[in-house]
């Protein structure tokens, strides 16, 4: 028998949303060396200044005895507004890593996607709760002298028994028109950018590997706020 569990109080909610979002951009960072980060303030190529720093919260974990990852320091090394003829310029690099104890670490990493917040929706996935899993048979009790159940030897498992207990948070990126055939992408798997039109984010540079360019036609903004999504390639 299936049915569905009792409702979760919205602040609850966003308590196991934070734990599980944490666990699971970590986790993926840990991997495959991806980690979801937000601007805690605006940049523009008209007033932001080269030497300009920007703490990217984020959650990275490099390993189980280990304190996790929660800012990388980034630094603007050029910005050049838009004149006629040219598009305008945001250069940054990602200087160092900053772990929960306060320890400061080297850090090779790259911004591969940049999303305004707009584009990102969250969806809930509620575990089904699975009542009488293993409903009990009278012929189970019948045995001859001597005989063990299967239950005395080794534990009865199942598929469900691996299905979560706790409700799983999706971050997805969707179109703003969604056409025929387009779907939505998970965040982490982003690249380019989302809800900028006009800016582009430009190739990685293998002279530069902890730089990352963004160019547009317009002078450059990106609203506080805007996700970024970064590709860590080695930390010391």
């Amino acid at each position: 028998m299936r049915y569905v569990g009792p409702s979760i109080k919205p602040s609850k909610l966003k308590r196991v949303a934070f734990l599980i979002l944490l666990v699971s951009v970590s986790s993926r960072a840990y991997c495959g060396q991806v980690c979801e980060a937000a601007l805690p303030r605006s940049l523009d190529t008209t007033r932001s200044k080269v030497g300009d720093h920007i703490l990217l919260r984020t959650g990275l974990f490099t390993g189980p005895a280990e304190s996790p990852i929660t800012t990388l320091d980034a630094s603007i090394v050029e910005v050049r507004p838009r004149v006629k003829g040219n598009s305008s310029i945001l250069r940054i690099r990602v200087n160092k890593a900053v772990r929960l104890d306060g320890h400061e670490l080297p850090v090779e990493a790259r911004i591969v996607a940049v999303i305004s917040q707009s584009m990102v929706t969250e969806r809930w996935d509620i575990p089904v709760i699975i009542a009488d899993r293993f409903p009990r048979i009278p012929e189970d009790d019948e045995r001859q002298p001597g005989e063990r159940k299967l239950s005395e030897d080794q534990p009865h498992t199942s598929p469900l028994d691996s299905q979560p207990d706790v409700p799983v948070l999706h971050r997805l990126v969707c179109p703003e028109k969604k056409k025929k055939g387009a779907t939505c992408t998970n965040v982490l798997d982003a690249r380019g950018t989302y809800g900028y039109k006009a800016t582009t984010l430009e190739p990685a540079d293998p002279a530069a590997p902890t730089e990352s360019v963004l160019s547009s036609k317009k002078n450059m903004s990106l609203r506080a706020g805007t996700v970024l999504i970064l590709e860590v390639k080695g930390i010391s």
